[in-house]
């Protein structure tokens, strides 16, 4: 049974920072940079000291064009950036971990 979680970019600072445990002292977060970036980064626990990428860690998503063509996605230095309009797969060791999927809907008034 898969778990789903949601992360809003326009709520406040209660749902701006996602923490998942993705090995015994590895901890993955998400946190809200603004109301369209996160940072995707490491932990040694479940709130301090950063650490490096895991070796295995794996950031993607597929083409728009091309569903079959993933794009892999590179660190700046230790971290991910993730806009809120795109989706992504994070996995670790070849197994996935979090998929991250857009609800993309508008709002139309008039």
């Amino acid at each position: 049974m898969e778990n789903i979680n949601t992360f809003d970019f326009k709520q406040g600072d209660t749902y701006n920072d996602y923490v998942y445990k993705i090995d015994t002292n590895i901890f993955l977060h998400i946190k809200r940079a603004s109301h369209a970036v996160a940072i995707l980064y490491f932990t040694d626990d479940a709130t301090s000291n950063k650490i490096n990428i895991p070796n295995g860690i794996v950031v993607y998503t597929y083409d728009y064009q091309n569903k079959h063509k993933k794009v892999v996605y590179e660190p700046i230095q230790q971290e991910y950036v993730l806009c809120w309009t795109d989706n992504y797969i994070i996995e670790f060791n070849k197994r996935v971990l979090v998929n991250l999927q857009n609800q993309r809907k508008w709002h139309i008034t008039y």
